[in-house]
């Protein structure tokens, strides 16, 4: 092979390796946010409180588009035969990837611009299940004259996620009330979990389409 063909050669590889690397930024981008049980775990049981609630999330298994997660399905469940559990939403805060404390503002239909008023305590009693939707109160638009507001940002910016080896946190600090109504109030007391979710960039090949084939 002589000089010419190494140079032909070594310029083929250059053209292919630019339209591989094009191809390559061309693929929408995938993330997934994951929540950090076994943290929540060992906080409810420094609590004493892994017989009396369980908290759980409804995320996606993937995230598309960077501004998809804009609010998040929460599932509180009252594992007790006897207390009552309030959950203090106004008391309730979100924290970005910067650490930024938001307002957590429970999803409602009909919910209004008049956002300054108390939010209400949510009840579960003693062997049930609440199912809500959150988001941060900056993440809210006005929807129409009428007052009604809904999610018009995302929760958190997945696009900040540039490359499949970044990986942030964000967190859900959840006020939550304890009380005994059969014992005279005996127990009443509050309680703080902190919910730690992490969102990572998915690798690239996630996004060829073989790779979601059920077989």
């Amino acid at each position: 092979m002589n000089q010419f063909d190494l140079l032909i050669l070594a310029i083929y590889i250059i053209c292919v390796t630019y339209v591989i690397n094009e191809a390559i930024k061309s693929l929408d981008a995938r993330f997934t946010v994951r929540f950090e049980p076994d943290d929540l775990k060992q906080q409810l049981q420094e609590q004493n409180l892994q017989d009396t609630l369980g908290v759980g999330f409804g995320l996606a298994a993937r995230y598309t588009k960077p501004d998809e997660l804009q609010r998040l399905p929460i599932i509180i469940s009252n594992r007790s035969s006897r207390y009552s559990i309030y959950v203090d939403w106004d008391h309730s805060s979100f924290a970005d990837f910067d650490g930024r404390s938001r307002r957590v503002i429970r999803l409602m239909p009909g919910l209004t611009t008049d956002l300054f008023q108390p939010q209400v305590f949510s009840v579960i009693a003693p062997g049930k299940t609440l199912k809500e939707a959150v988001t941060a109160e900056d993440t809210l638009k006005r929807e129409s004259d009428a007052g009604a507001v809904k999610v018009g940002a995302p929760l958190v910016n997945l696009a900040s996620l540039k490359t499949a080896m970044d990986k942030k946190e964000f967190s859900l600090r959840l006020v939550l009330r304890v009380f005994d109504p059969v014992g005279g109030g005996g127990g009443d007391r509050f309680h703080v979990l902190s919910c730690k979710f992490t969102a990572r960039r998915l690798p690239w090949t996630d996004a060829l389409p073989w790779k979601h084939l059920k077989t």
